[in-house]
């Protein structure tokens, strides 16, 4: 499962004065630049789903036979419980899983995932903690190292549902802390860009 968490990242708007010069090492600069680079980013975070196709099954035998098999049918009984699919007991055994209203609003099968997943929430950049500065590097580029601080919003409700958290071992803890990230910034005829979105 891939994400800015992924996890994907980042929206807010750091806008410079009319006086600011694009070009200049400041937080302000490094700020809209990692904004204008997570705006493009997607959903905070995708929760893999765990069948590749909508409605699938779950055969008991194959899950206590299998570790995997399992853990899957761990993430479809939590997706369950909050609300994101469906569960029938079928007169075999098995079990048919498929996506209610408010699972299908969310499942997407971009954002890099092997299979579908369960996406959601915006990271907003809360600020920049410090930076090193301007200078020049083989290549003839000019660079600044970069830490900056960010944080999940638009959390839904059902991403607190404790078995869920458990089935997905971890990938939602934390989800409400300021966390922090390093990025190289390059400077471009245009401003400062991050490396990622420089290499575009």
């Amino acid at each position: 499962m891939k994400s800015y968490r992924v996890l994907a990242l980042l929206p807010l708007a750091a806008l410079l004065s009319a006086c600011g010069d694009a070009k200049e090492a400041t937080e302000g600069n490094f700020r809209s630049a990692l904004q204008d680079d997570v705006g493009n980013m997607g959903p905070a975070v995708c929760l893999e789903a765990p069948a590749p196709r909508m409605p699938f099954v779950m055969d008991q035998r194959a899950v206590s036979q299998s570790s995997e098999m399992a853990d899957r049918a761990k993430r479809a009984n939590a997706l369950a419980k909050a609300g994101l699919l469906e569960r029938e007991d079928l007169s075999d055994g098995r079990q048919r899983y498929r996506l209610t209203d408010e699972g299908r609003d969310i499942y997407a099968r971009e954002q890099g995932l092997e299979q579908g997943g369960f996406c959601f929430g915006e990271v907003r950049i809360e600020g920049v903690d410090n930076f090193t500065p301007a200078q020049a590097i083989d290549g003839g580029y000019t660079v600044s190292h970069v830490r900056y601080s960010y944080r999940i919003h638009d959390i839904p409700s059902w991403a607190e549902e404790d078995s869920l958290r458990k089935a997905y071992k971890g990938g939602l803890e934390g989800l409400e802390d300021t966390q922090h990230k390093r990025a190289m910034m390059i400077l471009t005829n245009k401003g400062w860009q991050t490396e990622r979105r420089f290499a575009e």
